[in-house]
């Protein structure tokens, strides 16, 4: 009993070390970020601008998510420090993600607009995660879910001793 007990206080310490390794991996990808919620209809855009170095950053990062999609006409669209025209495309799902190139150092937007209904979007742009910001996000999901499988067996093993206990 004594040992199950050991075995629940280091599983729930595994599963804090991965919910507070989540928290501060969100934190640490989204840093660097721009974001901004806006209703956005016809004649209404949502712009968001990022300053990116191009020494720094060779790849950059946007997304776009609608709230209550229905078939709405959204389009985002990229545009670099001299606003040419990088990437478009039309949303035709409720979240949509893409990469850019940063080619030459300046201001990035994300243009997002709407011919159609009134939607609620939730737009981010910027560098792309380095792949150790990306992996602290992957570790902490393997400890949450060894934790969380741990708890489960050492629960299914107690019951099983309890079931022999008690015959």
């Amino acid at each position: 009993m004594k040992k199950s007990g050991i075995f629940f206080i280091i599983l729930s310490g595994l599963v804090g070390i991965g919910i507070i390794l989540s928290v501060y991996g969100n934190y640490v990808i989204f840093e660097d970020l721009t974001q901004g919620y806006e209703d956005v209809g016809s004649g209404q855009d949502l712009v968001l601008e990022v300053e990116l170095d191009h020494t720094k950053f060779q790849t950059g990062i946007y997304a776009v998510q609608i709230k209550d999609f229905e078939s709405a006409t959204v389009t985002a669209s990229i545009l670099d420090p001299f606003n040419t025209l990088v990437e478009s495309q039309s949303i035709n799902e409720e979240v949509f993600e893409g990469l850019f190139d940063v080619t030459t150092s300046g201001t990035y937007k994300l243009l997002v607009e709407n011919s159609g209904e009134q939607v609620n979007v939730f737009g981010v742009i910027g560098p792309e995660p380095d792949s150790g910001k990306k992996s602290l996000g992957f570790i902490s999901l393997y400890i949450l879910v060894m934790g969380l499988i741990g708890m489960l067996i050492v629960t299914v093993y107690l019951v099983i001793n309890r079931k022999k206990a008690a015959s």
